[in-house]
């Protein structure tokens, strides 16, 4: 009762636990909560307690079993004194609401590491059975000596003693529901320390090693129910209790004290690590918060520590406090720092995507925390636990107080020396709310207040540099939206215009067009020659002749794409402009020019042949007239827009200055009428002053405010009159299309070098994790074969294991050649080699898709000098490229592997790469595959020629890659 009643939720139980650990001098305290059997075990590796530790302290309520006669510590060998963080024996009784039945393993800290480990288990049901008095409850304790752990014999043991205990109450009488319900939870008790300690490796009391462990089932389903609710509405109701125990981030010291985990095991393989260290702010976030703030409360409550709000700083920042009167405070000295990161990233100095992962960071686990010792002090920096009232008053002013506390990650940090007067409730709901309390309270909400009036608050001395700070974000995230919407609109019209032009001119259809135009046009003239009348047929001749021009004209406009000017490209679109350039110059070299050529040509023939005279002068001025005009009308229609956007400019311009104006008067007028208002006399000069610099600083702030608006008005249009009166001088927009494309490259290589690198450490991982599981199985099995070799029954299941481990072994021997730190120097490769490589590995997917592999004599008898490291993943690349597109062909399906003089040649029967993709099938991020990511060809060209290989695409139809060996003389073979 006392447990469950003092005890706020498990979370906060955990956390009592840990504490626990920490007065122990634990290094490590681990959790882990195996769903399947609703286990929870929760290990330190303290000092742990002897059987008379435990007898007379542990199972004793009240009694101070941590502490010394001194009232600190006791200390341990070799490890710095802690001061005590649980003095009220709330820690053990905590357990009971973490779960009914608990089994307690503990063995003191010995230099030798021989000490005896005490066992006992403890159901709690008992203690809630009517009619049971405290004398006739049965805690069966024993100890075991040389250094190991029980057998599950030996834990049956000690459940079977309470069982009998409440069996001899009963004496015959029938057993009540509850009392049957704790006899049925007994019997289910099934835990093997020894098997759970060879599973979760780590932390554990066999071979002498000391600590404490205690084993709890069936654990509290509020535990699953509240990590389920979590994940459900994305909060941190659960874990925001146990993240952050051992304060590393707001301390500046890197070594935790004690290190904490919450494992839950959804599964017996895989598990969450609930509170691991991303999960909680880092040292990194706290440096690079917009605003930020270090202080020292000295003993009378006064404050002096630096401040940086954005980049300014201010190194001896001093905030005085009212409260003290001059005497010392009861709550002591202390330190308190915190960092602030705006709610509009648009007056945030962090990049968006970091902005939007620190404001849900923020919403979950924000707020001001408080450790003594380096330990947190529970519920102060709880989202929900506005202990300073920071967002009540927001809700008056968010203007005037500034403040939000869910936006606030920090800490005020104390010490059990110098804070000693600050208690602790015995539930764990946060100190005493005494003196001490108070005027701690008092001193942080004046810290608040005082920082909103001297930099934040619209007037304030201090509140220019935030202002004009603030003011140049926001105009900036203006700026930076605007620019952005804009050029992603011009990028995917772009990009739709190329994959328009691409997709038709891939069908033939500037071809059909021109074939049909000539076809009219040869009927037309051959109608004009067959005219009786000279002069009209001339005339029909030469109109058309002009018709034909008219409509190539339009003809070439249609496969015309516009590049927008001032727009940065990505390696992609860039590519596909470049792409389009070399398609576009084919077009009118092949197709447009030779039509135009064409009926020229065909028109003197037709003149010739009907004997009609063409008057050339005439042929001529007509053909350039058509073309003037023309262009003429183009001219005319881009004239109309500039002057459109020059009246626009205008008309914005000359009301931006009128507004500035207006504002500037607004402002001096309400400066005056307030002035008129004002009585003067028996001011001092000192409050004169103050009212003086108050009005200044309005005056001052909308001057320059408006001014630095006009003068940036002022340099747009002078910049832009400036270039086109010196001849539209591009290099502007050429060098912010540089740049941008720049930018564009680096955000993607950045995101492509972050998924390559997560790819790696998983694999490495993996095949890590695989060696080991391998080793261990492969070792198992023969054991397994000495006992089936004498038992015919468990020979056939022997077999059928042995068969399945050889073919999951034989796929996990591929990945050897990959790793490169087996092979310090290049080795020989035969062709016969890769193509075992590739064959096995492929085997089930070539048969599933009817795919052949098909290698030549002079593939299988090539020899290569490389590392297979760099090798082997090509083929793997290409081949399982070749089997995606195969796989659906309805054609043959065949993978050739051939060799000639220079490489290898990889070719397939499947459709065929298009042309325009030759050039930009190796860039990184390209790929034709639904959702393909596009790495496997550039991570394979890049490794090649590092090298001093190469990789080429040789061939469209079909499909062909070659591989280019080192050019040295051990490859003539």
């Amino acid at each position: 009762m006392l447990g469950r009643q003092q005890i706020a939720n498990v979370s906060t139980a955990i956390s009592e636990l840990f504490k626990n650990a920490y007065d122990a001098y634990a290094d490590h305290v681990e959790v882990d909560l195996f769903r399947s059997d609703m286990l929870m075990i929760i290990r330190d590796d303290g000092c742990g307690m002897t059987r008379e530790d435990f007898e007379n302290k542990w199972l004793v309520l009240g009694t101070e079993s941590k502490m010394s006669g001194t009232g600190r510590g006791v200390q341990l060998p070799g490890k710095d004194l802690r001061p005590v963080m649980g003095e009220k024996g709330i820690g053990r009784l905590a357990i009971a609401l973490l779960g009914s039945q608990v089994l307690i393993l503990t063995r003191k800290h010995s230099p030798e590491g021989n000490s005896e480990l005490v066992m006992c288990f403890i159901h709690w049901g008992i203690f809630e059975i009517p009619g049971f008095n405290l004398e006739d409850i049965r805690i069966p304790v024993s100890t075991i000596t040389g250094g190991g752990l029980p057998s599950t014999a030996e834990v049956q043991m000690l459940v079977q003693e309470i069982k009998d205990s409440i069996i001899e109450r009963l004496d015959g009488a029938s057993p009540s529901d509850r009392i049957s319900e704790i006899l049925a939870e007994l019997d289910d008790f099934q835990v093997d320390p020894v098997d759970l300690d060879q599973f979760l490796e780590g932390l554990s009391l066999n071979e002498g090693k000391s600590g404490t462990h205690f084993f709890i089932t069936p654990a509290n389903e509020t535990i699953v129910d509240e990590i389920d609710n979590e994940e459900r509405e994305g909060n941190f109701d659960f874990r925001r209790n146990l993240l952050g125990f051992c304060d590393h981030t707001f301390s500046g010291v890197d070594e935790d004290v004690i290190k904490t985990a919450f494992r839950d095991w959804k599964s017996d393989s895989e598990s969450d690590d609930l509170i691991g260290p991303g999960e909680f702010f880092t040292k990194e976030e706290l440096r690079n918060a917009d605003h930020y703030f270090d202080a020292q409360v000295d003993e009378f409550g006064q404050t002096k520590g630096f401040v940086r709000i954005y980049e300014e700083q201010y190194p001896d920042h001093v905030i005085a406090w009212s409260g003290g009167h001059g005497k010392p405070t009861d709550c002591g000295p202390f330190r308190v720092v915190f960092g602030y990161v705006p709610g509009e990233q648009r007056v945030s100095t962090l990049p968006p995507e970091e902005w939007v992962r620190m404001r849900a960071k923020l919403m979950r686990i924000g707020g001001l925390y408080v450790y003594r010792n380096r330990i947190r002090v529970l519920p102060y920096g709880n989202s929900d636990v506005d202990w300073l009232g920071i967002e009540e008053r927001r809700t008056r002013s968010a203007s005037y107080y500034f403040f939000s506390y869910r936006l606030v990650f920090g800490a005020v940090q104390l010490t059990v020396a110098e804070n000693s007067q600050l208690c602790e409730k015995a539930g764990r709901e946060g100190f005493q709310q005494g003196k001490a309390y108070r005027q701690l309270q008092s001193i942080l909400e004046n810290i608040f207040l005082q920082l909103s009036a001297d930099f934040f608050r619209k007037g304030a001395e201090g509140a220019e540099i935030f202002e004009k700070r603030k003011e140049e974000l926001e105009r900036k995230d203006k700026a930076r939206k605007r620019r952005e919407k804009l050029v992603s609109t011009k990028r995917k019209k772009l990009a739709a215009d190329l994959n328009g032009f691409f997709e038709v001119t891939a069908n033939g259809l500037p071809q059909t067009e021109i074939s049909s135009l000539w076809e009219k046009v040869e009927r037309r003239m051959e109608t004009a020659a067959k005219v009786e009348d000279p002069d009209q047929a001339a005339n029909m001749l030469l109109k058309a002749e002009r018709d034909a021009s008219r409509e190539l004209s339009e003809i070439r406009e249609k496969y015309k794409v516009k590049k927008p000017s001032g727009v940065g490209l990505s390696k992609l679109l860039q590519s596909s402009w470049e792409q389009y350039s070399i398609e576009a110059n084919r077009l009118e070299t092949e197709i447009f020019q030779p039509f135009t050529t064409k009926v020229s040509h065909t028109l003197g023939v037709l003149a010739d042949e009907a004997k009609l005279l063409v008057d050339q002068r005439r042929r001529m001025r007509e053909l350039l007239d058509e073309l003037a005009e023309r262009n003429q009308k183009n001219v005319k229609e881009r004239a109309t827009e500039v002057r459109k956007s020059a009246e626009s400019a205008s008309r914005a311009a000359i009301r931006t200055a009128s507004d500035a104006i207006n504002e500037f008067r607004q402002v001096v007028a309400e400066v005056e009428a307030d002035f008129g208002g004002q009585d003067l006399s028996d001011r001092s000069e000192e409050e004169l002053d103050k009212i003086r610099r108050k009005y200044e600083s309005r005056i001052d702030s909308v001057g320059a405010k408006n001014s630095d608006v006009l003068t940036r008005v002022r340099d747009v249009l002078a910049g832009v009159s400036q270039n086109i009166e010196e001849g539209l001088d591009s290099s502007h927009l050429d060098m912010i299309e540089a740049l941008e494309g720049d930018l564009l490259d680096f955000r993607e290589e950045a995101s492509d070098n972050a998924e390559l690198l997560q790819l790696g450490l998983a694999i490495a991982i993996i095949n890590h994790e695989f060696e080991s599981s391998i080793r261990s199985i492969r070792g198992s099995l023969r054991e397994l074969h000495q006992w089936a070799r004498s038992n015919g029954e468990l020979d056939a299941l022997y077999r059928r294991i042995r068969s399945n481990f050889d073919h999951l072994d034989g796929h996990l021997n591929l990945f050897t050649p990959l790793q490169r730190r087996l092979y310090r120097s290049r080795i020989a490769i035969t062709g016969s080699e890769i193509h075992h490589y590739v064959a096995t590995l492929f085997e089930a997917r070539l048969l599933r898709h009817s795919i052949k592999l098909e290698p030549s004599d002079q593939f299988l008898d090539s020899v290569v000098h490389a590392y297979p490291s760099t090798l082997y993943p090509v083929f793997v690349n290409i081949i399982d490229n070749a089997c995606f597109w195969l796989k659906d062909f309805t054609g043959k399906r065949e993978i050739t592997l051939d060799a000639d003089s220079s490489g290898y040649l990889i070719s397939n029967t499947g459709p065929a790469i298009q042309e325009r993709d030759a050039k930009t099938i190796f860039n990184k991020g390209f790929s034709r595959k639904p959702r393909g990511r596009g790495l496997g060809l550039y991570i394979s060209i890049t490794a090649l020629q590092r090298e001093d290989m190469d990789l080429q695409l040789v061939n469209f139809e079909p499909p062909t890659f070659r591989l280019k060996w080192p050019q040295n003389p051990e490859n003539a073979e």
